[in-house]
């Protein structure tokens, strides 16, 4: 397993969907008796929030993913001797 993929991974992750629930936490409402540009602000913060959230949640998804190969990573030995080789015996 690779650290540092598996520090970014989870990094991501965390990041990500902690992103995603401030963001669900605190979606704009609106109130009774809002005029026609407060409306349009409205709208216009619920989309912005919308967008933020489906990028946070995509950063988190990726994250998981990242650390999911982290795990299947393996460190390559250098020097390593290499595969065995094997010879048929001569024939006579």
């Amino acid at each position: 397993m690779d650290k540092r993929v598996f520090a970014l991974g989870i990094a991501m992750l965390v990041g990500g969907f902690s992103v995603y629930g401030y963001l669900n936490e605190n979606v704009p409402t609106g109130k009774a008796d809002m005029s026609d540009t407060e409306i349009n602000a409205l709208h216009e913060a619920e989309v912005v929030n919308a967008g933020l959230s489906n990028i946070a949640g995509l950063l988190g998804g990726l994250g998981f993913f990242i650390l999911l190969i982290s795990i299947g990573l393996k460190r390559r030995k250098k020097g390593g001797e290499g595969k065995p080789v094997t010879q048929k015996p001569a024939e006579m």
